[in-house]
């Protein structure tokens, strides 16, 4: 139904290469993290791709155009850390699929395993604006807690990286894990990055019988390779700032490449954060002491980091309502830190951070993961009026739309009205 808004140039169909007409949106103002400043422009998609972004474009016959005079454009938002498609219902253990309390299966668990396109939550949060999502798991049986995933908001084919980084859990969650101590999670760290190390030298003595046995399982060790020879980043989840610390040396000293994330005292290291080119996944909303680890959690942590020059990902909402990622930015933006920079932390950065190609911006080449908003994105009175995902126009409905529908039909013909 709300394709009346479309409008069809002319009775013949130009057809891209994926099958589907082209697209032309027409006159709306495009926020882009790779440009300071807003600007007024229409943008061209054919097939998966932004081919073209200018003023008065002309188009071919057959093209679909939508006006977005008035209206602001962005492309897809990106939240840096829940657990879409993992999980459902949060009280009901038969539908968590993102931690395991088994201690053999740490580093090599993959949530892209567990991954179901079909959850409630996936059509949800993709109707209100966010196109893809960081899937990470949660430690449970050791302090490695597995690989995240990268996934795209879509019925089909929603795994977009199987293994986007290994993920860590320390501060006091760590201690717990490692058996009461900060210093037992650093030493168990430690000695399974050297062990992995040896293993990928001495593979084939290990396999023979003619090697050490390693704390760590052999997929365990094998998991951890990517990140030893950089191919694979670390985050790891740590808020108090000797904490955060500690991990950046660590990190430095074996050449990893980490991501911090949590970080709710990372402003009082933000140099340091910044010095070492650390990304950090942050929820801007985060300002209560919920544990002795983040006594220092302040609404412009966001601020201070982003000054001190340190990138931003944002997370917020949680896995059911991931979407709210764009409210805690604009609690960022209410609390100092620039609107621009709130949108890269949504858009550009973890595009960029977790090697998601051609993707994060309004430009020309970008795949076309592109939204249009009644007014500003960071408004929460702003609502979404098309959502496309690699050039695919999206449906605005969820099952939370399709009950509301069914109940309101019944009230309409009980009352007559």
């Amino acid at each position: 139904m709300r394709h009346f808004k479309y409008a069809i140039i002319a009775l013949g169909i130009v057809w891209s290469s994926t099958g589907s007409a082209d697209i032309l949106v027409r006159g709306g103002k495009i926020i882009s993290g790779d440009r300071d400043q807003s600007f007024v422009a229409d943008i061209l998609i054919s097939g998966k791709l932004i081919i073209e972004i200018g003023r008065d474009l002309s188009v071919s016959d057959g093209t679909i155009v939508i006006d977005a005079s008035g209206k602001t454009v962005t492309t897809g938002l990106i939240n840096s850390d829940t657990q879409l498609g993992l999980t459902e219902v949060g009280a009901v253990k038969q539908t968590r699929d993102y931690e395991t309390g088994n201690k053999r299966i740490t580093a090599s668990l993959r949530v892209s395993d567990a991954i179901n396109s079909n959850s409630v939550a996936i059509p949800y949060n993709r109707m209100l604006g966010l196109t893809h999502a960081v899937v990470q798991p949660n430690s449970k049986g050791g302090l490695f807690a597995g690989t995240a995933a990268i996934i795209k908001l879509t019925d089909r084919d929603t795994v977009q990286q199987t293994s986007a980084a290994m993920v860590v859990k320390l501060g006091s969650q760590g201690q717990r894990l490692a058996g009461g101590s900060r210093a037992a999670a650093m030493a168990m760290l430690r000695e399974a990055f050297e062990d992995a190390r040896d293993y990928r030298d001495n593979r084939d003595s290990f396999n023979r019988g003619a090697r050490r046995d390693y704390p760590l399982s052999r997929h365990d060790l094998e998991a951890l390779i990517p990140v030893l020879e950089g191919r694979m980043p670390l985050i790891v989840h740590v808020d108090r700032a000797v904490d955060i610390e500690r991990v950046i040396d660590f990190a430095a000293l074996n050449k990893v490449k980490l991501i911090i994330a949590s970080a709710d005292e990372g402003w009082r290291v933000a140099e340091k954060i910044a010095a070492n080119k650390v990304p950090v996944i942050i929820d801007p909303m985060s300002n209560l002491p919920s544990s002795y680890d983040s006594l220092g959690a302040r609404l412009d942590n966001a601020k201070l980091l982003n000054d001190a020059g340190v990138t931003l990902l944002f997370t917020g909402g949680g896995s059911h309502k991931a979407q709210l990622v764009r409210q805690s930015a604009g609690n960022a933006v209410a609390n100092g830190l620039p609107y621009n920079a709130a949108i890269k932390a949504m858009t550009s950065n973890p595009a960029q951070v977790f090697g998601m190609d051609n993707m994060g911006n309004i430009s020309e080449g970008s795949i076309a993961n592109v939204v249009i908003w009644s007014g500003d994105p960071l408004e929460q009175s702003t609502s979404v009026e098309s959502v496309f995902i690699e050039g695919v126009d999206q449906p605005l409905v969820s099952r939370n739309t399709r009950l509301r529908d069914r109940y309101f039909s019944r009230l309409k013909n009980s009352t007559g009205n």
